[in-house]
């Protein structure tokens, strides 16, 4: 299996069931009060960060390339503030954990175990993270579509904020823009229709517990105002399911996370959207080039 799970003091017998399973677990509240819960949150920091091939910026990186990005990794993510972080191209669980040593009370919920591409040595994993204990939390890779499978898949996260209200973050990294447009277009919207059918049975699930807040972010390659993916239904297909976009009416100036280099324009890539909450506001951090090529993504939430 290409899973790493987390569980909150399921039962012996259902996590071994699960870890052979191929649809989600279902959700268990937590059996003894958990440290936020005599102290609800009403607003929640979310920071979602493709840190490049972490650590060493490429694979095969030099253990002197890896150390410099771990100094400026820590450096940047220091003048951070989440209360939750989605991670992109990190290398395993333990580098995850690595990049976070500067946040306080942090520990990594996931980490996902996809296998290297066809032609690599090593993979490009999501890992999500939290002050918060989680009630469970995995990643799954995208199951083979009609006629294409797409590379990597999801990490998922739950959290209970209070005794009825309940946080789901999902973090992406979605198909590049290296092949041809039109197919790496049909990519990302095949991860986005296999989702939204996640989604949907989360929705079924954890609502159970209470209110549902949820929080979409990563790297998706795309984003809805550009020119060359016109026509494209990755973010409509989720704006359709009620979610919202953080930039929505933020000029495309203010929210670059790809500065421009030899090979590139500048690109906005980099997303977060949400359902259930109300958005106070969204920022682009200014990470260093030397931590990675995207800038990290930020949004505080107000919870309803």
């Amino acid at each position: 299996m290409t899973r790493r799970f987390f569980f909150r003091l399921l039962p012996i017998a259902f996590i071994a069931g699960s870890l052979l399973a191929e649809t989600s677990p279902w959700p268990f509240p937590p059996l003894s009060p958990s440290p936020r819960s005599t102290s609800s949150p009403t607003s929640i920091t979310a920071t979602f960060w493709n840190i490049q091939w972490f650590p060493g910026r490429r694979p095969n990186a030099s253990r002197a390339e890896e150390d410099r990005q771990v100094r400026s990794v820590h450096r940047d993510i220091a003048q951070l503030t989440p209360d939750v972080i989605g991670l992109e191209e990190v290398r395993d669980f333990e580098h995850a954990a690595l990049a976070l040593q500067p946040l306080r009370d942090f520990k990594v919920d996931v980490c996902s175990n996809f296998p290297p591409r066809e032609g690599q040595n090593e993979a490009q994993q999501i890992a999500i993270a939290s002050r918060w204990p989680a009630l469970s939390a995995w990643a799954e890779p995208w199951k083979p579509g009609a006629a294409i499978t797409p590379p990597r898949g999801f990490a998922f996260a739950a959290y209970q904020l209070s005794p009825k209200q309940v946080l789901l973050v999902y973090a992406l990294h979605l198909k590049s823009n290296r092949g041809e447009v039109h197919e790496d277009i049909r990519i990302r919207e095949e991860s986005m229709q296999q989702l939204r059918t996640h989604m949907k049975a989360m929705n079924a699930a954890y609502g159970k517990i209470g209110a549902l807040t949820w929080i979409v972010g990563g790297d998706f390659n795309t984003a809805p105002d550009e020119p060359r993916f016109a026509g494209e239904k990755t973010v409509p297909g989720l704006l359709a399911d009620g979610f919202s976009w953080v930039w929505q009416g933020i000029p495309l100036s203010s929210r670059i996370t790809m500065p421009a280099d030899a090979r590139y324009p500048a690109a906005a890539f980099d997303q977060i959207f949400y359902r259930g909450a109300t958005l106070s506001k969204a920022w682009v951090a200014p990470t260093s080039v030397q931590s990675s090529d995207h800038r990290a993504v930020n949004a505080v939430l107000n919870l309803r």
